[in-house]
């Protein structure tokens, strides 16, 4: 982060290639005092464990968490929206999982158990206010310049490396197009 924070990087293409430069040419081939390996040949060792994961489950494990009592009419709130849930749960205290930038989609639970989704009764609010920020804020104003942006010189050093992985173009290698018939 220090040196993207002093680097000239105007978009996020070159933030990307700066990434991958960073990857490529400093971090994968760095031998790790502990491993005595490299981090590109301590992942390659263990590939044949790795297990996919299932988007679901991913969805899932980022859902915010939080508690609500719901109240005689078989309501809750939450960030000013209300939501209704079987009227039998009035006065328990239900878990809401929900994703923090759409809040039309609550889940309800109740000791662990999924009970389904909340209804929307009344919707103000898409987002929650901790993010609600995230989506609205304005851009900081540029850093000063240092006199040797590190990325721009790594991203170049990639490049040369691209291109030699690659070699050489050579036309009379190049096999004529074929003639349709």
């Amino acid at each position: 982060m220090p040196e993207v924070e002093v680097s000239e990087i105007a978009t996020l293409a070159e933030l990307n290639e700066s990434l991958w430069a960073w990857l490529e040419c400093v971090y994968h081939t760095t031998i790790h005092r502990e491993t005595e390996q490299s981090p590109l040949e301590r992942y390659q060792q263990g590939l044949q464990t790795v297990r996919a994961a299932d988007p679901e489950t991913l969805r899932k494990a980022f859902l915010w968490r939080e508690t609500r009592k719901v109240r005689k009419d078989g309501c809750i709130e939450l960030q000013g929206n209300r939501y209704e849930v079987d009227g039998h749960l009035a006065g328990r205290t239900l878990e809401l999982r929900f994703d923090p930038f759409d809040l039309s989609n609550l889940e309800v639970f109740l000791g662990g158990i999924s009970l389904g989704k909340a209804v929307v009764v009344l919707q103000g609010r898409d987002r929650h206010l901790a993010v609600e920020h995230l989506v609205t804020q304005a851009t900081p104003p540029p850093k000063p310049k240092s006199s040797l942006d590190y990325l721009a010189i790594l991203r170049l050093e990639y490049q040369a490396q691209q291109r030699l992985a690659a070699g050489p173009l050579q036309f009379t290698k190049l096999s004529p197009p074929k003639k349709e018939v």
